[in-house]
């Protein structure tokens, strides 16, 4: 009886060797920390993504565009006031910056659910055990280097758009008042 206890202690603890052995997680430790690091890095890009509001970034180009088509409809002298040239200056380079804005919102939120999409996928490959150690870390590479693209875009992206707000809130208030001052004044010498 003593014997035959021993033998099932034995098989039970090789059996648990086995399984632990076998643990995919265990095998694969490392890479599945990388995966998780990659989906981390993806949860920080979307709390940006989200703070952002393409719709009024949209709209204060479109108030750009205005403004420069009203000076173009009000404005006939050969020479224009040195101050208000460097805010319409600043107000074009915003719009020219921010051209396509809502593309860009819909590139960067399909990029992200998509690499998110991805990496979720290997995590439960892995985890389950139905893929090769050489095709994890060649998927691996692959959506590293695209979520190292997507990161570089996109905060290139956040800099700028950043940057140009605090711009167009700058500029573009001058250029309102000048043009609320050219209209009135159009409005008086009209008969």
């Amino acid at each position: 009886m003593k014997s035959f206890v021993k033998r099932v202690c034995i098989a039970l603890s090789l059996s648990a060797l086995t399984l632990f052995s076998c643990d995919p997680a265990k095998k694969y430790e490392s890479e599945l920390k990388t995966i998780d690091s990659c989906l981390t890095k993806l949860d920080s890009l979307e709390k940006i993504y989200v703070g952002i509001d393409f719709d009024s970034l949209d709209q204060m180009a479109m108030h750009v565009l205005e403004n420069e088509a009203k000076l173009k409809a009000y404005n006939t002298l050969d020479t224009v006031d040195q101050e208000l040239g460097a805010m319409m200056n600043d107000c074009k380079g915003f719009r020219i910056l921010m051209e396509n804005v809502q593309e860009k919102d819909t590139v960067f939120g399909a990029e992200i659910i998509a690499l998110r999409q991805q990496f979720t996928d290997l995590k439960a490959d892995v985890l389950n055990g139905v893929i090769e150690k050489e095709k994890i870390s060649e998927f691996l590479q692959a959506e590293t280097a695209s979520l190292d693209e997507l990161s570089r875009r996109f905060l290139q992206f956040d800099s700028v758009q950043q940057i140009q707000t605090e711009i167009y809130h700058t500029a573009v208030p001058g250029v309102d008042n000048y043009l609320e001052k050219l209209n009135t004044t159009n409005v008086e010498t009209t008969p």
